[in-house]
């Protein structure tokens, strides 16, 4: 999928377009979108077009700043905006106006991209992969609003998916860009832990936490994060040229745990797999078993939990009713764990870290390949769906199964639409890299878009 970003740059430069009919356009569906979806918990469109009126001075000046310059970019309502409500999707927060931005929305001003027109709903406080506990209302899918868009960046995924906005930030601790992007049929990138600052981004679990970008293309995601991270990941002429090198070797996971639960979904899963592995000759694929999988989600589960409870603990303790039910349930539940057990977890974080970084140099392996999430959008009042031990389990647990792995292991991860159902409900595959590797996974990407696209 070619650049949406790109483009529109291309025709504010050449005068086909310009930065404030594309902030009235959007204005114009804004409504629409937010009628079927509710991704927006708020919105300032007279803000946004004062932004967009000084990216096209600039332009008619023959001073752009660069690619994003005036280029609209949607924010998950935890960035935090000076002067702007900054809710996190709760009650707790509806009334905080910070007094400054954060760090990336200072970078993404910076690069000229317009970050005003609006606050994105989410799973409140980032606490759920589902986006349906919020203050203010369920975020629903786009195309299908009976379903789940996904969470907790799920209004960030929805405004890209229905091609309101370019590209929009959200943020992962255990899935939460890449588990939206799935069901929307969009891509999500979570970088490498630390390569984006999230000084300024209220946290759920600051050891896990990943700011990244969602859009419709992984050039996209590219111009985005080449703006906000640092060091600086590599650009767009870098990622065209890296994409045109085949992969060498690839980790593909066997076993009934790494198969989605969907048969369909699992099915046309392999074969989008089986099909991209045809049409990279001399490319060897390695099946077998990721190492040490069962530590690395109890270590997850202990970190999140702590560190999650650590933020909470005075709201929990003063006014624990004004979250929502859900999200009460699991601060409570896992503000239990002993100081010992943080420890040992955080322990095991860096061993584990330590054995996959060498995994990667012994097996000299490219990338890891698996689905992002196991099932296609549930309906919106599922809880529970058949798990792998054939027992009822819990639909947050099931969304963040492919995921959260590489959260505790600050693995650079991307997720990319191969393929849609006959419902057309999106079929994504999650792409996995070394550390630092963000730009050689992100290339691996965009040549299977590419080779997608040209069937």
């Amino acid at each position: 999928m070619s650049s949406q970003i790109l483009a529109l740059h291309r025709n504010f430069l050449e005068g086909r377009d310009d930065p404030v009919s594309l902030v009235e356009r959007i204005q114009e569906k804004q409504p629409l979108v937010q009628a079927q979806t509710n991704a927006f918990i708020s919105v300032d469109f007279e803000r946004a077009r004062n932004t967009a009126q000084a990216a096209w001075k600039r332009f008619r000046q023959g001073q752009p700043l660069g690619p994003l310059d005036g280029i609209p970019v949607g924010l998950k309502d935890l960035f935090e905006t000076q002067g702007v409500l900054t809710t996190a999707g709760s009650r707790i927060l509806r009334d905080y106006r910070p007094q400054r931005d954060a760090a990336v929305v200072e970078r993404l001003r910076a690069a000229g991209a317009n970050v005003d027109i609006g606050k994105l709903n989410l799973h409140e406080f980032a606490f759920g992969p589902t986006s349906t506990s919020s203050y203010f209302g369920p975020v629903r899918h786009f195309a299908k609003p009976d379903r789940m868009a996904g969470g907790s960046s799920g209004g960030s995924a929805v405004v890209v998916g229905a091609e309101l906005l370019p590209a929009a930030l959200g943020t992962d601790t255990g899935g939460s860009i890449r588990i939206p992007a799935a069901l929307c049929g969009i891509a999500g990138f979570k970088p490498t832990y630390d390569v984006v600052s999230r000084e300024g981004v209220i946290p759920l679990a600051w050891t896990l936490d990943h700011v990244g970008p969602l859009a419709r293309s992984v050039e996209d995601i590219v111009l985005v994060l080449e703006a906000i991270s640092h060091p600086r990941t590599g650009n767009i002429d870098q990622l065209r040229a890296k994409s045109l090198i085949p992969p060498r070797r690839i980790f593909w996971p066997q076993g009934p745990q790494w198969e989605a639960l969907d048969r369909d979904l699992n099915r046309r899963f392999e074969e989008s797999v089986e099909q991209w592995i045809r049409l990279q000759p001399g490319m060897e694929v390695v099946r077998g078993p990721l190492p040490d999988v069962d530590r690395i989600r109890a270590a997850q589960l202990v970190i999140i939990g702590a560190e999650a409870a650590n933020y909470h603990w005075r709201w929990l303790k003063e006014r624990p009713w004004d979250y929502q039910p859900d999200v009460r349930e699991r601060l409570v539940s896992r503000s239990t764990y002993l100081a010992v057990q943080y420890i040992e977890a955080l322990r095991t974080r860096t061993e584990l870290m330590q054995t996959y970084h060498a995994w990667f140099q012994k097996g000299e392996y490219d990338a890891i390949i698996l689905p992002t999430v196991p099932v296609y959008a549930p309906e919106l009042t599922v809880h529970t769906l058949e798990g792998y031990d054939h027992e009822p389990a819990d639909i947050r647990n099931l969304l963040v199964w492919f995921t959260s792995l590489f959260n505790l292991l600050g693995l650079p991860a991307v997720t990319i639409p191969t393929a849609l159902n006959a419902e057309g409900l999106a079929v994504n595959v999650q792409v996995v890299g070394d550390y630092g590797q963000d730009l050689a996974i992100l290339a691996l990407a965009h040549r299977w878009q590419r080779l997608v696209e040209e069937g």
